[in-house]
């Protein structure tokens, strides 16, 4: 299990611990490996463990009753999710799957208890993390309250080339970005919207289309 706990030293989670403390929760984690499009856990499930991506990307989404789809996060390489309903004690809040082949590491439920109570160094980092998310939430609700259709494109997909993006000196790229239908969703406009709007970005060379590979360059954005 050494090579789990040298993973684990790279996500904020953990980041404040000892080594013979990383190799201690190395011991309780297991490994399952997801596949695109795969349903990790659902809304309303009960929750019975927290999810920490070693490999890969999940998305976190919504869907309502027509069955669209909203997209909430992405979560990427040293990220983690679930933690929420282990610590209300309440079902999922929302729906959790592989946006391609990831590879997780697995907490039950009451492990992670035990370490809360014998780490509190985690209970701060989870209240970062948590008060982090919030933040973006909020400024969620902001840009799509106040930009128009071409800048809440722009800053969803200048929020997850941040995220998950690779980062050069004048721009970013997002490598198996989301579909236009996801970036509709996310943004309330339909998908011939963001076709429309994606196009003006590339002409304003503020955004570059190659399949599904998305290429920003944020320093001539126009909000």
């Amino acid at each position: 299990m050494r090579k789990y706990a040298d993973s684990l030293r790279s996500v904020d989670l953990f980041s404040n611990l000892r080594d013979n403390d990383l190799e201690t929760i190395s011991r309780i984690l297991y490994m399952n490996t997801y596949h695109r499009g795969q349903l990790i856990f659902q809304e309303g499930e009960e929750g019975d463990a927290l999810f920490i991506v070693l490999g890969g990307k999940v998305k976190v989404c919504l869907y309502d009753e027509e069955g669209r789809e909203y997209v909430l996060d992405v979560i990427g390489k040293d990220g983690f999710f679930g933690e929420l309903a282990l610590i209300d004690e309440l079902p999922r809040s929302a729906n959790i799957l592989a946006t391609e082949t990831c590879n997780l590491l697995i907490i039950r439920r009451n492990d992670f208890m035990k370490l809360l109570m014998e780490n509190p160094s985690i209970s701060i980092n989870i209240l970062k993390v948590m008060a982090g998310r919030l933040r973006v939430a909020d400024e969620r609700i902001k840009w799509l309250a106040f930009l128009n259709v071409e800048g809440r494109i722009l800053k969803y997909l200048l929020d997850i080339g941040e995220k998950i993006g690779i980062k050069m000196k004048d721009h970013v790229i997002i490598e198996k970005g989301p579909t236009q239908i996801e970036i509709a969703n996310a943004c309330g406009c339909s998908r011939e919207t963001v076709s429309r709007m994606m196009t003006s970005l590339v002409r304003k060379g503020i955004l570059g289309v190659r399949r599904k590979q998305y290429t920003l360059y944020p320093e001539t954005r126009t909000f």
